[in-house]
């Protein structure tokens, strides 16, 4: 395929069963019902193939190394070459997920290189949460390598780590490093860098793997930022909820017609929470519902959202600024 522009890419999305998987994330998108709880949706992962147009069957991750910059953006090709830097995902939590850590890009390119992962900084939209639900994010206080490795051996943990509530609509920023875990009761949408390096520390009494001396390697011993990221208002239909130097996520609430253009610099990743729409570009007409996600690539330029009653969806995207 010779191209200046590429088209909207629609993946075929992994569905993964886990142990404090759910059935929230099946009725919300209606889908079957699975034979094993649903824990996450990978919407956007290197690996996921494209579900249809003229480049149909190939992987994320192929189109990325074909197309470069045309794909991935001039912003994002200069710092990730041609790998695709980030994963979205759908994550649905009826039961706690495991305390765990994850390393920054200087560990997971020297201990971890064997991986091809990089660090991993996320941020959690919350889209779904029940009364009384809670996060845990960082710890209480500042403590240290040596104490929390003898609250680890005396199974308490918990003693120092911060929980705090999860409401929907907000979100969460989780920088490498960061001791954290979604519990019980919450269901939302991730953007992340492209990484699976997790490291557990305490996974109340489950006979999963633990990752201790690594997960003490990356910590950051330090008392808790703040976890919820303040939205930012950019114009009546446009909100800022977080930014770094991986990525930014914005939520998008719009009403009739939208004119919109991606840039040169960076790729987009739309995902719908709320609502659908029509998508046209040069290329041809999407159909956006509940869940859909589509990958914009850089050079696809102007793009026009229809919209019957309403859609608020997240955009997602590789910000100029190195923060």
């Amino acid at each position: 395929m010779e191209a200046k522009t590429l088209p909207p890419l629609q993946l075929e999305a992994r569905y993964d069963s886990r142990v404090w998987g759910g059935n929230r994330l099946a009725q919300w998108l209606n889908l079957p019902a699975a034979p094993s709880p649903l824990g996450e949706i990978w919407l956007v992962y290197a690996e996921n193939r494209i579900a249809d147009g003229p480049l149909q069957g190939q992987t994320l991750a192929a189109v990325a190394e074909q197309y470069g910059a045309l794909l991935l953006g001039s912003v994002s090709f200069e710092r990730s070459g041609s790998q695709f830097p980030l994963l979205a995902k759908f994550i649905d939590a009826a039961d706690h997920l495991s305390v765990q850590v994850h390393p920054d890009d200087e560990y997971a390119h020297t201990v971890e290189a064997a991986t091809g992962f990089n660090g991993k900084t996320e941020a959690w939209y919350l889209l779904q949460t029940e009364v009384n639900a809670q996060l845990i994010h960082g710890f209480k206080r500042a403590t240290s390598r040596e104490e929390c490795n003898q609250l680890i051996e005396a199974e308490r943990l918990p003693e120092l780590l911060r929980s705090v509530p999860a409401h929907a609509g907000t979100t969460i920023f989780v920088p490498a490093g960061t001791i954290h875990a979604i519990n019980a009761g919450v269901m939302l949408f991730e953007i992340q860098q492209t990484s699976d390096l997790t490291y557990r520390i305490y996974d109340y009494g489950r006979p999963r793997e633990m990752h201790i001396e690594r997960a003490l390697d990356v910590l950051d011993y330090r008392a808790a930022e703040p976890a919820e990221t303040p939205p930012t208002q950019l114009d009546s239909r446009r909100t800022l909820l977080v930014k770094c130097r991986y990525f930014a996520m914005e939520r998008w609430q719009l009403h009739g017609r939208a004119d919109s253009a991606t840039l040169p610099t960076s790729f987009e990743i739309i995902t719908v929470i709320d609502g659908s729409a029509t998508l046209r570009s040069f290329h041809g007409v999407w159909e956006l519902t509940l869940g859909t996600t589509l990958v914009l690539p850089a050079s696809l330029g102007a793009y026009t959202y229809e919209v019957a009653n309403s859609v608020t969806l997240l955009r997602c995207y590789v910000p100029t600024e190195e923060l």
